[in-house]
């Protein structure tokens, strides 16, 4: 059962990781306690051209704690030059998380690859039976927001859950729940420091963006339309510019007909109360379109986000939105115009994400 479980593992990681090769028992093994000789076996391996040690559990489940397994590995690590990975056929949710928060580098094939060593933290999402049925379509708004902030390398790994929550404007539980979403979808992974736990990206750039943007969609949950007197004289709080009233101000295009903000359908919600705003008709002359979008667009615009101090700050009228989140507000345009501009703008963002 042991030599079959080494050839899943090694199945397992060349499927879904990279070079790995099995070579052989380690025979150093006959060195160690009684103890680490009866519940294991030993097996060497290469692992993308380094040399390391599978410490294969002889049980079909894993047999000792997690804290009580980081000594385990411990010691027969002083026996070999190179990382150890503890290899068990299953284990519960539960006992792999204390294996990540040990930071023991473990594998349970066919379903999890964690190679602290490597940076690498590969889930059941990414087995090629289960990718298309468990790894997320879309990724919710705060994830979104999360990811948008890395890509314009505003992503402070040092921060707290409850300080982005606040941030954000959103609850630590939905702050939380996007940082699984995020793990889930093979984008980032979780590093606890003390009892704090600390998102990182697994790329970054160019690279992070075409993981990404699959999963990445319009901002926008609905548009509605005010009187264009009504906007003037509430302009500083109606959010950003938006859309092809964007792309203007970017130089992109002629000014449209109609301007167009975003802000967040929270916000528009206590704002039409409270200052008596009233929709109008969509194509009126003198109207303006509010898009309505998932998250705030002040917090991620350039004059609305200060990324030193990572908080969000006034904004004036003449804001506009970020433009990763603008580009992908334009997904559903037919015209060509806004099409190349569109591009274009993903282009300008581009030298930035180079960086």
């Amino acid at each position: 059962m042991v030599s079959e479980l080494a050839e899943r593992l090694s199945r397992y990681i060349n499927d879904v990781f990279t070079g790995f090769e099995l070579t052989g028992n380690w025979s150093a093994a006959d060195n160690l306690p009684l103890f680490l000789q009866g519940g294991y076996r030993y097996q060497c391996a290469h692992l993308a051209g380094q040399g390391c040690l599978l410490m294969l559990e002889l049980g079909g489940e894993q047999q000792d704690s997690a804290s009580r397994l980081k000594k385990h590995v411990g010691i027969v690590a002083k026996h070999f030059h190179g990382p150890v990975i503890y290899v068990v056929q299953a284990t519960t949710s539960y006992n792999r998380k204390r294996l990540i928060d040990q930071r023991i580098a473990f594998a349970v094939p066919g379903k999890q690859l964690y190679l602290p060593f490597a940076a690498m933290d590969l889930r059941e999402s990414f087995t090629p039976v289960d990718a298309s049925k468990d790894k997320p379509k879309r990724l919710g708004a705060v994830a979104q927001q999360i990811v948008l902030l890395a890509l314009y390398g505003r992503w402070d790994t040092k921060q707290s859950a409850q300080a982005l929550a606040e941030r954000l404007g959103v609850s630590k539980m939905t702050v939380s729940r996007a940082y699984s979403e995020l793990v889930d979808a093979g984008l980032a992974r979780l590093e606890m420091t003390g009892r704090i736990k600390r998102l990182v990206f697994t790329a970054e750039h160019r690279e992070l963006w075409a993981l990404a943007k699959p999963l990445l969609t319009s901002p926008i949950k609905k548009r509605v339309w005010i009187d264009e007197y009504d906007y003037r004289q509430y302009a500083a709080q109606l959010g950003c510019l938006a859309g092809e009233s964007a792309l203007s101000e970017l130089g992109m295009l002629m000014a449209p007909k109609n301007k167009s903000v975003a802000l967040s359908l929270q916000d528009w919600t206590s704002l039409k109360k409270m200052m008596g705003l009233r929709e109008q008709p969509r194509g009126e002359d003198h109207g303006v379109a509010v898009e309505l979008w998932k998250y705030d667009p002040v917090a991620l615009s350039e004059r609305g986000f200060d990324s030193k101090t990572m908080d969000s700050k006034e904004i004036d009228s003449g804001g506009i939105v970020d433009h990763l989140s603008l580009y992908l507000s334009l997904e559903s345009e037919t015209d060509d115009r806004v099409k190349i501009a569109r591009e274009e703008l993903l282009k300008d963002v581009g030298v930035r994400l180079n960086d």
